[in-house]
């Protein structure tokens, strides 16, 4: 069972869950990118992060303490989510399938990025197929965003759903970046198909 409330996720009886809850994150999910972190060193202080997908904000919390002042943060996401107050934290709501996206960034002001994350998972129907499909629809989209928004040298985190596609996903990364490693963090959940690309070292 999962509790959602003011937009954050609980899983009663779990350890991240609670660890969650008594240091203020808003998701067990920050503890992914903890993991993630504390293996790759993928973000740094100084860093200018996109988050696809970033409701409700737990990876906004983990990046923004990462690159401190002097860092950005920007958290897109087709639903609303409630506002951190942190300086170096902007939210905005926008689904990243639409068209203008890279468009819609450069007019305000973002041009690139040293550092794009996601964690957004697709709604799932109950159909196995159907819904690694869908995950590897999300995957390629966020892959293409990144493309054009990367600075060289820049670093991608991608979460995925294992499946008959992801080989052929991490081929395509492996043509942009000279890092390309497939990880399972601590915090997730057993028996989840879900893993996250980490690449390194965007090639330009």
């Amino acid at each position: 069972m999962v509790i959602v409330i003011w937009g954050m996720v609980y899983i009663p009886h779990d350890k991240f869950a609670r660890r969650a809850r008594q240091e203020g994150f808003r998701a067990r999910s920050s503890y992914k990118l903890l993991d993630l972190q504390r293996k790759f060193k993928v973000l740094k202080p100084g860093d200018h992060v996109l988050d696809l997908g970033a409701a409700p904000g737990s990876w906004l919390q983990v990046a923004a303490q990462i690159v401190g002042k002097e860092g950005k943060v920007l958290g897109l996401d087709r639903t609303a989510m409630k506002p951190l107050t942190w300086p170096n934290v902007r939210m905005v709501q926008k689904d990243i399938f639409d068209a203008d996206m890279v468009e819609f960034l450069g007019a305000q002001g973002y041009k690139s990025f040293d550092v794009v994350l996601s964690d957004v998972a697709p709604n799932t129907t109950g159909v196995k197929e159907r819904d690694q499909a869908l995950a590897h629809e999300l995957s390629l989209r966020v892959l293409d965003i990144a493309l054009e928004l990367l600075k060289r040298g820049g670093v991608l985190v991608i979460k995925v759903f294992e499946g008959p596609e992801t080989p052929g996903l991490i081929k395509e990364v492996e043509k942009h970046f000279s890092s390309v490693k497939l990880v399972k963090p601590e915090a997730s959940t057993k028996g989840s198909r879900e893993l996250y690309l980490v690449a390194k070292n965007y090639k330009s």
